[in-house]
């Protein structure tokens, strides 16, 4: 049998796990006055505000819609109080801005985002004339990791972001053996030609661990 491992920011009990970044969440002035919907394509983006509205003891954020790319973040969005206005349906970032382009015409969002992004979300907006305000909620941070720590070949490596997968070869060499599993479509497309990579049906860690294990019963 094949190991699964899960490469990312942060290790999960029920899985094998190889942290290869850390996300440093940022602090910023939250100016909320003219904002009428919020942008989220990452949980670390909704604590992110979260712990700046706490800093700054203003929770305006939560009567304001938001406009979020999965449902995993939806969920997280939920229990950190705030109001959800649409749920994407497609996980790749691209898909994600058509999705919304026609919902802002005429608003002002607010898209929190990592300080390096892959999508463009952002341009894509500004393009078709959304007023898109943005701010920097965290930063991705890749780690120097031992050479001795690089996955078995013939692995699984489950991917849940595009710079777990930049951070991976910051450290490790790419084994042809290796099978990657992509958490959505903007994950599976920074993968290198030759990569033999799977998409998860479902955008969550846990849809990403079921799909590996099925591949591991059946891949030889």
């Amino acid at each position: 049998m094949r190991d699964i491992v899960l490469i990312g920011s942060k290790a999960e009990s029920n899985i094998k796990s190889l942290v290869v970044s850390e996300i440093e969440l940022l602090e910023f002035t939250l100016n909320l006055a003219n904002i009428d919907a919020l942008i989220f394509t990452s949980k670390y983006a909704i604590k992110s505000l979260a712990n700046n509205a706490d800093r700054l003891n203003d929770h305006t954020w939560k009567k304001i819609p938001s406009f979020v790319i999965g449902k995993s973040s939806a969920d997280y969005l939920r229990q950190m109080g705030g109001k959800i206005e649409y749920i994407g349906e497609d996980s790749h970032g691209d898909g994600f801005a058509n999705e919304i382009i026609p919902l802002l015409k005429d608003r002002n969002p607010l898209y929190i985002r990592a300080k390096k992004i892959v999508s463009h979300i952002n341009e894509k907006l500004i393009h078709q004339k959304i007023k898109l305000h943005e701010v920097v909620g965290y930063e991705n941070k890749i780690k120097k990791l031992d050479s001795k720590l690089a996955p078995k070949p013939n692995s699984i490596l489950i991917f849940t972001a595009p710079s777990h997968y930049k951070a991976f070869l910051s450290n490790f060499k790419w084994d042809g053996s290796y099978i990657a599993v992509a958490i959505g479509m903007t994950t599976f497309g920074v993968f290198d030609a030759g990569v033999n990579a799977f998409v998860s049906p479902k955008q969550s860690i846990q849809a990403c661990i079921e799909l590996a294990e099925e591949l591991n019963t059946r891949l030889p």
